[in-house]
């Protein structure tokens, strides 16, 4: 007979309530037992996700140079190749410093209701109630199998200023088609534009 069955057979002789704490320790000795041989088993067998670190990260987590630029970049990209292209310019850097972000504008579905309720009391007054309720909602249309909101307008950010860093800007008439340039190019008055020579 093994040593649990003994004490098993012990906790039974002892009494009727003692019998069902016994089963009860019994109960806890084995799942004590089960979970320190799967710990023993886990750490003497790897296992299969541990491994999976040598497989390639899928696409959509893994860090591309294909990400999406924000729309100061595009403009800066834009501009100093627009600004490198100027006679005497030189390499140009661009920095452009937006005030606030692009904001779009969605159509909305706006569905109001308004419900009149006249009342008379037994004295031959009236009582009028008007209840109003507004309900707001995006509109949506399905493009490729999902749904995306319709879109009225989108409002460009506003550029709070320009700086331009040219090779050539240590003259003061490049200086000054390097500014016009920028003033014409994104439609903003001189005082946001600031261009300065590049160290040598």
């Amino acid at each position: 007979m093994s040593s649990f069955q003994a004490l098993f057979a012990g906790a039974r002789k002892v009494g009727g309530g003692l019998g069902k704490v016994g089963t009860h320790h019994l109960k806890l000795v084995w799942m004590g037992v089960l979970g320190g041989l799967l710990i023993v088993a886990g750490s003497i067998f790897p296992t299969l996700a541990l491994r999976d670190s040598d497989k390639p990260i899928p696409a959509p987590y893994a860090a591309t140079s294909s990400t999406p630029r924000s729309y100061e970049d595009i403009l800066e990209a834009k501009l100093a190749n627009l600004l490198s292209q100027v006679k005497g310019a030189g390499a140009v850097a661009v920095n452009v410093t937006l005030e606030t972000g692009a904001t779009q504008e969605y159509a909305k579905n706006i569905v109001r209701e308004s419900k009149t309720t006249q009342e008379k009391d037994t004295s031959g007054g009236t009582r009028s109630t008007i209840e109003t309720k507004e309900t707001e909602s995006i509109l949506v249309s399905k493009e490729n199998g999902a749904d995306r909101p319709v879109m009225l307008r989108e409002h460009k950010p506003v550029i709070k200023g320009v700086l331009v860093i040219a090779e050539g800007a240590g003259d003061s008439q490049i200086k000054a088609q390097l500014t016009k340039a920028v003033e014409t190019s994104l439609g903003i008055p001189s005082y946001k534009i600031t261009v300065l020579p590049q160290r040598k």
